[in-house]
């Protein structure tokens, strides 16, 4: 009959009942929360184990957007309405238990907002989501080089914790396994739809018949909306204020040092004049004392031009630098000392990298690394700025001989008046 509300329904506060006579348990701050820190989690994954590396910019800005999720969630703990805030759902350890062993029997008590196993879920989930958080402002900063924490961790520092970052990560994904597997127990168990309810913010009468349901009025629009959006502008302004003042160290690990017109006009006529951070300082010894027999060529220089680029070069190898290329190519082949393509970490990075990629005419070898790297003439070669170059060919019917590819030449001279520009804009933060 329209209008007819059960006992339990009767028994509770006016505010409690919608249009639509659901209970409202969740307010709107605490579902939009939930579902856009779904999107955000999801996203990092994605883009953390499955998309190659140059969508780390979205993967960070997921990132970003977690830890803004995180912060507002421990503040709606406080402040926000009774099922959304922390003091609802802390449960006696003895209760938790019972709980647990009525849930393995099949016949757990249900509750109006979280029970016990659905408590320590939450806490879980924003302790492993903190941790991953932090633990990848250190890794972004110290091996990347980028964000607000670049001007103060170390390589090493951001190298080693790499791998605790993917073991959070990996916890994380079987929390978010176990939480779901309790989402739909509990929707059987309770015969109430929770995906729903987080969704509409309401549970039927008929589900919570017989529990305690509390409610202050805070969960409604007119009161958790103003709250929440007060929440949120503090966290994003406290936040933005913090990485502007952060951001204002810059990045560590790159050395200050003008570029070397005599390196870039002698070697930038035959090759991209590779940045001497690609090298330790004994490999660019040996490959100046050998210019007679340079791979193949001879690339001899009269003595005060190879002079100035072997103390160049000396100057600025990789031992000088704590980037993540710079330590990475420090460690060359035993076999083939010289080359850089030869070193142990350029072949694991480029190993999925289709041959035919460097064959292109737009590339032309595996050397030639701008064809790739947007930044590689500052030595950063962010992940970032990577780009691979893709040949188009036109369909079938209309092409020629002549011209199956279409390229994308790299012009020598454009690119040593780049590397002057870039060379003379490096940092370096001092220790």
């Amino acid at each position: 009959m329209h209008g007819f509300k059960t006992t339990a329904e009767r028994s509770l506060p006016r505010s409690v009942h919608g249009r639509r006579g659901g209970i409202l348990i969740w307010d709107l701050p605490l579902r939009l929360f939930h579902w856009l820190l779904v999107a955000s989690v999801g996203a990092a994954a994605i883009t953390g184990f499955l998309a190659p590396e140059w969508w780390l910019n979205v993967h960070r800005w997921a990132g970003y957007t977690i830890g803004f999720l995180i912060v507002f969630r421990i503040l709606w703990g406080f402040w926000g309405s009774w099922y959304a805030s922390f003091k609802s759902f802390l449960f006696a350890i003895p209760e938790t238990v019972h709980h647990l062993q009525a849930l393995a029997r099949g016949q757990p008590s249900h509750y109006a907002g979280h029970n016990p196993a659905g408590a320590l879920m939450v806490f879980a989930l924003l302790a492993i989501l903190g941790a991953l958080t932090i633990s990848g402002l250190i890794v972004l900063g110290g091996q990347e080089n980028i964000g607000v924490l670049a001007g103060f961790v170390d390589f090493r520092v951001g190298a080693d914790l790499v791998a605790i970052h993917k073991i959070l990560a990996i916890i994380l994904l079987v929390l978010i396994g176990g939480h779901l597997m309790g989402v739909f127990a509990e929707s059987f168990l309770s015969r109430e739809n929770l995906v729903r309810a987080m969704i509409t913010g309401r549970k039927s009468a008929g589900a919570t018949a017989g529990i305690a349901v509390v409610s202050d009025g805070t969960a409604s629009l007119p009161r958790a909306v103003p709250r929440a959006a007060m929440i949120a502008s503090c966290v994003g302004l406290a936040g933005a204020g913090i990485s502007w003042w952060l951001l204002r160290v810059p990045p560590s690990g790159y050395v200050v040092g003008a570029a070397n017109a005599s390196y870039v006009s002698e070697c930038g006529d035959c090759h991209y004049a590779y940045h001497p951070s690609l090298l330790p300082a004994s490999s660019w010894k040996k490959i100046m004392a050998g210019l007679a027999d340079h791979f193949g060529e001879d690339a001899s220089l009269d003595a005060k031009t190879e002079k100035d680029i072997a103390d160049y070069l000396q100057a600025f190898s990789s031992e000088r630098w704590d980037s993540e290329a710079a330590n990475n190519f420090r460690r060359v082949s035993p076999g083939d000392p010289l080359r850089i393509t030869a070193t142990p970490y350029w072949k694991r990075r480029h190993k999925a990298i289709a041959k035919s990629v460097f064959s292109q005419k737009n590339v032309g070898s595996k050397g030639n690394c701008i064809a790739c790297h947007a930044d590689a003439m500052t030595g950063h070669f962010d992940d970032e700025r990577i780009a691979l170059p893709i040949s188009k060919v036109k369909p079938k019917s209309k092409i020629k001989s002549s011209e199956a590819t279409k390229t994308m030449p790299i012009n020598n001279g454009v690119a040593k008046t780049m590397q002057v520009q870039l060379f003379s804009n490096l940092r370096r933060r001092p220790r």
